[in-house]
């Protein structure tokens, strides 16, 4: 990872992006603090994919934005917004889950940096903030925001975007009532289950986060294992508990599961099935197991909708 060492790394890496000109700013009230941020950003770096596609469904463009590494596509981009990222002439900005590279960053010469929000690149924004705050005004997004919604409205607010955020969750309000109407429940309540790996004990997802609420929005009921299990410890996101091989077809006794990847690698239904205690889980063994892209896990509004088209397809009449 590298540091900020001096003033003058600092000034030559903004020198080579191009000149700077003067700009309306406005103050923004973030968990970090009031941080004044240019009124029209017209150099954006984003620092994690996951929020990416606020940005773009509000209609500004992203010089750079941090590779995917979930839901990739072959130039680096999340699958769910790769359009948009390619049109608006995004650049991919590699990482890596130790940190960023700062000398990247300021060779970009961003007038706004986005950062913060769910997974390992919000923790590395968490911890990096003051260095992202010397190259440029860092709008910081909360990492316990609760859910995709409330990360778009922070967004649309601290960029002065609340018309655009409106008609992009009138768009998403529409495709779930579309989808409610087009899709067969199988029997419910339903868990959300996955892997990380081959032989590694799985995890649900907790009915209080984004993934269940989502299912919940179309007419599925979402197992409360959180509310059943409370003393269970969640992974440092919160939105996911680990639980034992053994447990296993206890806890997860639900009759139907959606079970998605957490990468290429992680086991599928056939491999749930093959192990002696995941396959007594009740809807491996009575097969009402749903096999869904990874893209329904910690989604923003372009995975979001995403995931709806991928709902409608598996459970479409």
């Amino acid at each position: 990872m590298i540091i900020l060492h001096t003033i003058v790394v600092v000034v030559s890496a903004l020198v080579l992006a191009g000149p700077l000109t003067a700009q309306e700013m406005r103050e923004v009230e973030t968990v970090k603090g009031s941080v004044s941020i240019p009124a029209e950003p017209e150099r954006i770096v984003v620092l994690n994919p996951a929020v990416a596609g606020y940005v773009y469904a509000l209609g500004l463009d992203i010089l750079a934005v941090t590779e995917s590494y979930r839901s990739v596509t072959k130039d680096g981009f999340t699958q769910a917004w790769a359009d948009e990222a390619r049109a608006s002439g995004s650049e991919v900005l590699p990482w890596n889950f130790e940190g960023y590279n700062f000398e990247q960053i300021l060779g970009y010469g961003p007038d706004l940096i986005i950062a913060g929000g769910t997974g390992r690149p919000g923790f590395l924004a968490n911890e990096a903030y003051d260095q992202l705050s010397a190259i440029a005004p860092t709008l910081f997004v909360d990492t316990a925001l609760p859910n995709w919604e409330a990360e778009l409205d922070f967004i649309a607010n601290a960029l002065g975007r609340e018309e655009e955020a409106e008609a992009a969750m009138e768009i998403y309000e529409q495709r779930v009532a579309e989808v409610r109407e087009a899709i067969t429940l199988p029997e419910q309540p339903t868990i959300f289950v996955y892997a990380t790996e081959p032989g590694a004990a799985p995890y649900f997802v907790p009915e209080d986060t984004p993934t269940p609420q989502l299912f919940a929005e179309v007419g599925f009921e979402p197992d409360p294992l959180g509310e059943r299990y409370p003393d269970f410890e969640r992974a440092s996101t919160g939105d996911s508990v680990q639980v034992s091989h053994e447990l296993a077809p206890e806890i997860l006794s639900a009759p139907t599961m959606i079970l998605f990847p957490w990468t290429p690698a992680s086991p599928g239904v056939e491999e749930f099935a093959a192990d002696p205690l995941l396959g007594r889980i009740p809807a491996v063994a009575d097969g009402d197991v749903y096999e869904m892209p990874d893209t329904i896990y910690r989604f923003d509004y372009y995975g979001a909708l995403a995931t709806l088209d991928a709902i409608e397809e598996t459970f479409g009449q």
